[in-house]
């Protein structure tokens, strides 16, 4: 029997989907740390309970704002699920957002409570925070601030905390499917930041299309999650979709540095993954390209299509073995993974899917079963979600991508002029994004509208199509493209570390020279333009001698280096 026919949902409200998840899956392991034991979902359904009963006890109610802030662990879901379900709403803050940015969002969501890292109240200075009456620390989950016991801790009294809560039910608002259950504020690549409004149905039915597309999931299904549950797609993919066919995730008890990640990985041995494409480029970048280049034998192989393709099969033996060795899928989103490591990865039997989603769609709009994934394309729409190409070029079919669906965001929170922009006069929501879609109803994303370049003959330019391509080359780690002086200009952040390695295997004593660099970016910008049609080919190179500055989800700050980009956008 499938996960999908396992959890039937008559009414679509996160109070309704976490009973249910409870009751199905009462003594199977839930959530926790890497190197814990994981606690069981009845235990998870006894914590959340509790913690709810501490917030009525200090005056939160139904439809009350609460901040969570902090890295994703297992107290951080407990808190998300503790305060949607008792009818508030979650307003999730990356922790990694500038301060700035942080007191913007205390103030604009009109929040009463929060949930905080102790870490960052203490180095974090919020002046919000002195109005807010109850803070909690999710830490340990004891409370402080003006109206709280600063000794309390809601581990106390656990029976009593539990009876009150049901006690308050009867006199509690019935959540209902279009109430609102999170505000999320985007990190996009503009610097502007809008509070996302999601409804309880736009979660509710959202959360269930991941088992759709990765139907091997199950509740013997252990899941490993990196991505931030601040973030739509991490939200999704490492908590709700998960708990929703009653698997076991682990969480990481800090940053996923390559290392702790790696170690993690042994130590889980996950089924299935949430990631991002910068987790693949990272791997075949460091590892599979200087593997291959620095062994002759290794370098006539991949000539050879053949023997390339059995060459990266047997590298890919030993990155799944480096995953842990269980891996059943990797559900890919948020930004376009390069068909060059797509190709890697078919080759060398790594199983993914890569999805296209955004923030305002709660947020998966496609996705592709593992056996039918094509190469470049983000996959169909899921259930009940429909996608349009608005005004598409004749040639080439690209055009704006609309879509409809449960899924779709309510607006943005006290801003309705934004709201009114991003929605078509018969309610379809305007993504921003352009792509087509083929005979078989695939989307391919070929970038952002605003980001579009016109060419000598009014061509469109995708930046992001070109970046690719640049990326596929072993001396590019980072790449931005975008029209400086009327000529369309490459800014590339080198890969330094192979560099330094390709040259020292020559002689010890070499070290890499301005120059060097100047040759090799150079010979990428030539290799690169005959990929490419003599409208988009890039006309010069600016070499970025540091890591690009990068949103909290891995988008590199396009305004930080494309000069009037906020004037023009």
């Amino acid at each position: 029997m499938g996960a999908r026919e396992k959890l039937q949902l008559e009414k679509y409200t996160l109070d309704h989907f976490f009973e249910r998840v409870v009751t199905l899956y009462a003594h199977t392991t839930s959530i926790g740390l890497v190197g814990q034991t994981p606690i069981t979902y009845a235990e998870l359904g006894e914590q959340v309970a509790q913690l709810q009963a501490e917030l009525r006890e200090r005056g939160l109610k139904y439809q009350d704002k609460v901040v969570i802030l902090g890295i994703s662990t297992a107290n951080w879901a407990i808190a998300y699920l503790a305060v949607t379900t008792m009818g508030a709403v979650a307003v999730p803050v990356m922790d990694e957002f500038p301060e700035a940015d942080v007191e913007h969002i205390l103030g604009h969501s009109e929040a009463t409570a929060i949930f905080i890292d102790d870490s960052l109240y203490q180095s974090l200075n919020l002046p919000s925070l002195d109005t807010i009456s109850i803070v909690v620390k999710l830490d340990d989950f004891s409370f402080t601030g003006k109206k709280s016991d600063p000794a309390a801790n809601i581990r106390s009294h656990l029976p009593d905390k539990i009876k009150q809560s049901l006690a308050n039910e009867d006199e509690a608002e019935t959540i209902q499917e279009d109430d609102l259950a999170e505000i999320l504020y985007t990190s996009g690549t503009t610097g502007h930041s809008k509070g996302v409004m999601l409804t309880h149905k736009n979660l509710a039915t959202n959360l269930l299309t991941g088992p759709d597309i990765f139907d091997f999931l199950n509740e013997d299904s252990v899941a490993l999650g990196i991505l931030p549950l601040a973030h739509s797609f991490g939200l999704n993919t490492t908590l709700l979709a998960m708990i929703s066919v009653g698997a076991t995730v682990y969480y990481l008890d800090g940053k996923p540095s390559p290392k702790v990640l790696m170690k993690a990985m042994q130590a889980v041995r996950p089924h299935a993954m949430g990631a991002v494409p910068l987790i693949f480029e990272k791997i075949y970048q460091r590892q599979v390209l200087p593997a291959i280049n620095g062994n002759a034998a290794f370098r006539l192989m991949v000539k050879v299509p053949p023997l390339k393709r059995l060459l990266h099969k047997l590298i890919g033996k030993k990155v799944m073995e480096a995953f842990g060795g269980r891996i059943q899928g990797f559900f890919i989103g948020g930004a376009s993974l390069n068909q060059e490591i797509e190709h890697f990865m078919q080759a060398a039997g790594i199983p993914y899917s890569c999805g296209y989603g955004l923030s305002e769609c709660a947020p998966i709009v496609t996705g592709a079963k593992l056996e039918v994934i094509k190469t470049g394309s983000v996959g169909p729409t899921v259930k009940d979600v429909t996608v349009k190409i608005d005004k598409p070029d004749p040639e080439t079919g690209i055009g704006e991508i609309l879509i409809k669906g449960p899924n779709v965001m309510q607006g943005y929170y006290r801003n309705q002029a934004a709201t009114d922009a991003v929605f078509t006069e018969d309610g379809w929501l305007i993504t921003g994004d352009r792509g087509c879609l083929d005979a078989d109803n695939f989307l391919y994303i070929k970038g952002r509208s605003k980001n579009m370049i016109l060419g000598p003959s009014g061509e469109n330019i995708f930046p992001e199509v070109i970046e690719d391509k640049l990326k596929e080359s072993v001396f590019v780690e980072e790449a931005l493209v975008y029209q400086l002086d009327k000529k369309l200009t490459a800014r590339i952040y080198p890969n330094y570390t192979y560099i330094e390695t390709m040259q020292k295997s020559k002689s010890q004593e070499e070290v890499v020279l301005a120059a060097d660099i100047v040759q090799i970016l150079e010979g990428v910008r030539v290799d690169t333009n005959t990929r490419l049609p003599s409208f988009s080919q890039i006309q010069q190179i600016v070499e970025q001698t540091a890591p690009f500055i990068k949103t909290p989800t891995n988008k590199i700050k396009r305004g930080e280096y494309i000069p009037d980009y906020f004037a023009n956008h």
